[in-house]
């Protein structure tokens, strides 16, 4: 923003010409001029309160500046630049949906680059503008290429994400998809975005386009996705045509070796040590893990103050506790395994309460039995703030889970309407919760429903794998005999044929 700031500081003083390039002589010139030497005065004055952080007051002479009749008479370079600081004043006092409608009239100028576009499609996700969101980062790739880079693909891929589960606009999506794709497209280091590759293979396989569905599924790295789609008939004649792409164990192999070979190279990053560590997950070295998990925590906590070990210490470190607690219980090794998410629970997850572990740990104090600690471990979290929706469901359904072991009927029924009220905001754990109550019936009907459902098919038949053993808690031994129960009645196993097949997977699934 400073950069602009002092831009548009240039042009204040530059502008020593009347506003209009025809203006008359005489008296008429003179009050020309005069009102240009008014409307450049205030947006400076604009410009000086945004330097101070005075977004009120800033705000305010932009105001005065737009209902000035000489603004529609300055030029265009200018015009950009107010709306710019009309954005800035706006996100500063947090009023995020004037800065978007700022940043729509800024980036109808020649002089908009891809960083406010960017900046247009970061304040309509924060608006739920997600149309207008999908029109700015589609806009991006097609102009701006170059512009898809790590800095700028959690933005990317949140709202390409967000605008494929809306359902609503098919094409607009595809659109971006395929823009994302001749742009090469990716996530941080270099990880690539298989949800989104999957639905090009599927829209290329509608079309009965194998060479482009082929071409499209040698992007695809993660192992999951390619066993999603393995399981899928809808992509038979993909999988037969590329059997190398759908060796899940060769997938899982040279998705380790490459995040290893990162981790290696970028020491300070503990990021990539977080991607690495799901590779290993995967592939079952969980010894591995818990060394590298291991090594990084007390790395960490050796380092002098003010000399940090790893440059993203904030937002990453809760994530190798909860590796660490992850390895811990694939080996069976689980009062260790909770002293360590006791510990991530009280790291910082970008720099406040740390939501994700809280729940984790809520979950894993449930299969321990110790449901009055799960509800303990729920405390602090902003019910507001901190959560998405589909947070929300994941904390419901541990209270939920801690209500039914307390025999505490009243509030699991509280709880269980809430569920099911919300449950549009993550079928997949009503689906689960429906089993917890003992309800086969409408479990098995939720359950056929998405398989049906081609846009939900793909989560459906990826729960219904079946993944290499791990240890189990006698509690989740009690949950996996329920799930198998549903998966395999009769009428559930009939619409997983249909659509699909269950594959004994060469990979763990390890809850994280």
């Amino acid at each position: 923003m400073t950069h602009l700031l002092a831009r548009l500081a240039f042009l204040v003083l530059a502008a020593g010409a009347p506003v209009s390039h025809s203006a008359p002589a005489g008296e008429a010139d003179a009050a020309n001029a005069k009102a240009a030497s008014g409307i450049f005065a205030a947006i400076e004055r604009g410009r000086q309160a945004l330097l101070a952080d005075k977004f009120a007051e800033a705000a305010d002479e932009i105001e005065a500046v737009l209902a000035m009749p000489e603004f529609a008479a300055l030029e265009d370079s200018v015009q950009f630049h107010v709306f710019l600081f009309g954005a800035f004043a706006d996100s500063g006092r947090e009023d995020y949906l004037g800065a978007h409608e700022f940043m729509v009239l800024a980036t109808g100028f020649p002089e908009a680059k891809a960083e406010h576009w960017f900046m247009r499609a970061r304040y309509a996700s924060w608006v739920d503008a997600w149309n207008d969101a999908l029109t700015a980062v589609t806009t991006i790739a097609k102009r701006w290429p170059e512009s898809m880079t790590s800095e700028n693909a959690l933005l990317v891929s949140r709202i390409a994400y967000r605008s494929r589960e809306d359902g609503r606009n098919k094409a607009e999506v595809l659109d971006l998809l395929n823009a994302l794709f001749a742009a090469k497209f990716t996530l941080e280091w270099g990880t690539q975005p298989d949800g989104l590759w999957h639905d090009l293979i599927s829209d290329a396989l509608e079309r009965n386009d194998l060479k482009r569905a082929r071409e499209i599924a040698k992007r695809v790295q993660d192992a999951s996705t390619l066993l999603h789609m393995r399981a899928d008939r809808r992509f038979d004649a993909l999988v037969r045509a590329e059997p190398r792409t759908f060796d899940l164990e060769a997938a899982i192999e040279r998705e380790r070796k490459r995040l290893a070979k990162l981790a290696a190279a970028n020491p300070r990053s503990l990021s990539v040590r977080v991607q690495y560590g799901y590779t290993l997950l995967t592939a079952g070295r969980f010894a591995e893990l818990l060394k590298l998990s291991g090594d990084v925590i007390e790395k960490n906590a050796a380092a002098p103050e003010g000399s940090p070990a790893f440059d993203d210490i904030p937002d990453q470190l809760n994530w190798i506790y909860n590796h660490k607690a992850a390895a811990l219980r694939a080996l069976g090794r689980w009062e260790e395994a909770l002293t360590v998410m006791e510990a991530g629970r009280r790291t910082e997850e970008e720099g406040s309460v740390n939501v994700s572990q809280a729940i984790n740990l809520g979950w894993h104090y449930a299969d321990f039995g110790r449901p009055q600690d799960a509800l303990e471990a729920l405390d602090g979290i902003d019910w507001a703030h901190s959560l998405s929706p589909y947070g929300r469901m994941q904390l419901q359904h541990v209270r939920y889970r801690a209500y039914l072991q307390l025999a505490n009927t009243k509030e699991a029924d509280d709880v269980l309407a809430y569920l099911r009220e919300h449950r549009e905001e993550a079928e997949g754990t009503w689906q689960l919760v429906l089993v917890d109550a003992g309800d086969f019936d409408g479990a098995a009907a939720l359950l056929i429903s998405r398989l049906r459902d081609p846009a939900q098919r793909y989560e459906a038949l990826g729960e219904v794998q079946i993944y290499k053993p791990l240890p189990r808690l006698p509690r989740q031994a009690e949950e996996m005999a329920r799930w198998e129960k549903l998966v395999t009645r009769a009428d559930v196993a009939a619409a997983i044929a249909e659509v699909g097949r269950r594959e004994i997977a060469p990979m763990y699934d390890v809850p994280d």
